[in-house]
C-alpha cells in the first residue's frame, strides 16, 4: 500500500488530536498528585476569651489523614479603638491525625493589650506531614466571646 499526501494529512491531524486530549489529561494528574491529601482547614466562627482578654482561644476545624501530624498556628488581630490595636499568636506542634474532622484548639496571646469581645480577624497556618505532606492556610472574620 502506498501512502498518498492525503493520508500523511489525515494522519497528522488523528495524531495531533490523541495528543491534545492526552497533555491535559497528564496536567491533571500531576495537579492532583500535588493535591494537599485530603487534608482540610477552617476557623470556627466564635472564639473565646479567657484571663480577661489575655488570650483567645481559636478553634480549627482540622481533617488530616490518619497516620499523619500536624502542626497548627494561628495569628489573631483585633481593633480596640481608631488608634489602637491589639494582635495574638498561638502554635501547637506534632499533633496526631485522626483521618476525621477535629476540633484543634489554639490559644493566641494578646499583645499589647488585651483582646475585648467583639469582632477580630484570625488566619490560620497548618503544616501535615507524615505519609503525606500538605500546607494549608485560611482567614476569615471571627467574634470573640466572653464566656467569663
Amino acid at each position: 500500500m502506498k501512502l498518498q499526501k492525503k493520508h500523511l494529512g489525515v494522519g497528522a491531524v488523528a495524531l495531533g488530536a490523541v495528543l491534545a486530549f492526552a497533555v491535559p489529561a497528564g496536567a491533571a494528574v500531576n495537579l492532583q498528585s500535588e493535591s494537599n491529601g485530603g487534608a482540610t482547614v477552617k476557623i470556627a466562627q466564635n472564639a473565646q476569651l479567657k484571663a480577661k482578654g489575655a488570650v483567645t482561644i481559636v478553634t480549627l476545624n482540622l481533617t488530616c489523614p490518619v497516620g499523619n501530624h500536624f502542626s497548627a498556628s494561628t495569628d489573631v488581630s483585633q481593633t480596640l479603638s481608631p488608634s489602637a490595636t491589639t494582635h495574638g499568636y498561638g502554635v501547637l506542634y506534632n499533633q496526631s491525625c485522626t483521618g476525621t474532622t477535629q476540633k484543634v484548639k489554639v490559644t493566641a496571646s494578646a499583645s499589647p493589650a488585651p483582646f475585648i469581645p467583639g469582632v477580630a480577624y484570625a488566619t490560620a497556618h497548618v503544616e501535615v506531614y507524615g505519609y503525606t505532606f500538605a500546607t494549608l492556610d485560611t482567614g476569615r472574620v471571627i467574634v470573640n466571646v466572653d464566656n467569663g
